[in-house]
């Protein structure tokens, strides 16, 4: 009798032994994957960083192009100018739609009612220029008032295309401005990749849209 209680305590004695091996186990394991965890799903950027700022306002910057363009597929009698306006609303398309899936996994509103536009630039020369733009009618850098999109929207044949060029050019000269800056300050790499793929795409457009306003016996409009 003796002997089963001495093999019972032996055997509970490793039990336990055992049940405490396996939670120390299971909390370094637990402390490891949190770790891990940490480092793939970062703390989304807050309200006021520049990230979710640039997307958000950079998603509207890219909505009125994308609007223009879509008028120049169907108005611009070249087809050279319908190709680029193409070009313009498939890329600018798919980057808005990519800055508004961000902005949704941070957990933030895609609209910019009620956030003052360009905060995320407060303190810069481009916020003061941009300031005087918006005194103007420019919601943001380089954007089109609704009277120009009134009267372009009313245009026809090289008339329509020389000013759908001229306004694309300085829209997009607001962009690369907007993007460079996001590129530079933003703190997350989906942000600061995607405003460096701004700056290159647009940069490129606007050698063309300068060459095809040249073609057209055209100049760029006057700086604001």
């Amino acid at each position: 009798m003796l002997q089963r209680h001495r093999d019972a305590d032996r055997l509970m004695r490793a039990l336990t032994a055992r049940q405490v091996l396996l939670a120390v186990v299971g909390l370094l394991l637990a402390l490891v994957l949190g770790v891990l965890a940490g480092r793939a799903l970062p703390t989304a950027p807050g309200a006021n960083s520049v990230d979710v700022g640039f997307s958000r306002d950079m998603a509207t910057h890219h909505a009125q192009a994308v609007s223009m363009a879509y008028t120049a597929i169907q108005t611009a009698p070249s087809a050279e100018v319908r190709q680029l306006a193409v070009d313009i609303a498939s890329t600018q398309g798919n980057q808005l739609g990519r800055m508004q899936q961000l902005l949704q996994s941070w957990g933030q509103p895609v609209s910019s009612a009620g956030t003052p536009v360009m905060a995320w630039m407060a303190g810069t020369d481009l916020h003061a220029r941009h300031e005087v733009e918006q005194a103007q009618g420019r919601v943001m850098p380089g954007m089109a008032t609704p009277a120009e999109i009134a009267r372009l929207n009313g245009e026809t044949g090289q008339t329509f295309e020389v000013d759908f060029l001229q306004l694309m050019l300085r829209h997009h000269a607001g962009g690369i401005e907007m993007a460079q800056f996001g590129a530079e300050h933003a703190t997350t790499s989906e942000v600061r990749a995607l405003a460096t793929a701004i700056v290159n795409s647009q940069r490129a457009e606007s050698q063309l849209l300068t060459d095809y306003l040249t073609a057209r016996g055209a100049q760029p409009l006057a700086a604001s």
